[in-house]
């Protein structure tokens, strides 16, 4: 080929990806941006987390795989299967297979949301959700080794756009995904149930009751018989903590307001700060199928004051998925009165 011949497939091909990019523009502009996110956020953990380079997470996750870990954490099949497929597959180190598995499902869940949130906001408020999620979510990090967390976010937002599409196969397919990696996928269900409410009559119930049934049952079964293959192993952590949790709250009530900076019992709700006040807010304006999500989210707290430790505030951060698209139809409401048609008045 001539040097001319090769400067003209050159600049064809520059062409063609200019023209590529020029299409696809929002995308690689905020993926990118994303991915450095991603990159900080995983960078925080894994500062916040020493136990990840002291080699308990080795230990972990060699007796994971031995099935000689705790009911609860050896149940969660995807957070140490995936870290063992790209320790096979790509040659890397336990450590850094875990560090890649927390990036590419971190940055995704990023990318994921501002993609969800476009359905109705433009993308400057899109960037904005997404922001939000990214700052609060570094106060979330402890020395922990509970990895289902970024896997989870991932199928949490699949599982909720599944259902705003009303596309049932799609939404049993991530719940049962979303269920070998992590049982808070449980509290989901409950949204499919009130998006599909028709009515009182006992007929209505009945259908709404079986069609949730149908969609969830091949997550719970799922949960179910992997939770009876582990039943004869402790549980991380205890598997019963209301007592605790409301004592924890009750302290932090009564505590200083300075104290508020050291106590945990209420640090879950400082999280989402007035986010909590401002989904709720004109809830009766929102759509309906964000109304149906904002639903769950008492069920959803009242089972973690059963069975989770509460103070561990990594647990509400896929109630970001739902707080703040509802929020910001309040703090972003004229970009929806925009949308509405101009009333034309008669001279």
């Amino acid at each position: 080929m001539t040097f001319d011949g090769l400067t003209e497939k050159t600049i064809q091909t520059y062409t063609a990806l200019r023209r590529f990019v020029a299409r696809h523009s929002e995308g690689f502009v905020f993926s990118s941006i994303y991915l450095f996110l991603a990159f900080l956020d995983t960078r925080v953990k894994l500062m916040a987390t020493p136990a990840w380079t002291s080699g308990r997470l080795v230990r972990n996750h060699h007796r994971l795989l031995d099935f000689n870990y705790y009911n609860n954490e050896q149940s969660r099949l995807l957070q140490w299967a995936i870290p063992e497929g790209f320790h096979r597959l790509l040659g890397l180190s336990i450590e850094n297979a875990y560090l890649l598995q927390r990036l590419l499902f971190t940055w995704l869940a990023l990318f994921l949301f501002h993609l969800y949130l476009r359905r109705w906001f433009k993308p400057s408020t899109s960037f904005a959700g997404v922001l939000f999620l990214a700052a609060i979510m570094p106060f979330t990090h402890t020395n922990d080794l509970q990895e289902s967390a970024s896997l989870l976010l991932v199928t949490f937002l699949l599982a909720l756009w599944a259902m705003r599409e009303h596309k049932d196969t799609w939404t049993t397919g991530v719940f049962f995904v979303g269920g070998l990696n992590n049982e808070t996928m449980l509290s989901l269900p409950l949204v499919h149930l009130f998006c599909n409410w028709r009515g009182w009559s006992l007929r209505q119930i009945a259908f709404s009751l079986w069609r949730t049934a149908l969609v969830s049952l091949p997550m719970v079964v799922a949960i179910g018989f992997i939770r009876y293959l582990t039943r004869n192993r402790p549980h991380l952590g205890g598997a019963w903590h209301w007592p605790d949790n409301l004592e924890r709250i009750g302290t932090a009530l009564t505590a200083h307001p300075f104290a508020q900076f050291t106590e945990k019992g209420l640090y879950p709700f400082f999280i989402f700060g007035m986010l909590w006040f401002f989904a709720y807010w004109r809830f009766k304006h929102l759509p309906s199928f964000m109304r149906c999500s904002l639903l769950m989210i008492p069920f959803f707290i009242f089972c973690h004051l059963i069975t989770g430790i509460f103070s561990e505030v990594r647990q509400m951060v896929p109630l970001a998925f739902i707080l703040v698209p509802a929020a910001f139809f309040y703090l972003f409401r004229e970009e929806e009165e925009n949308k509405r048609p101009s009333i034309k008045t008669k001279e």
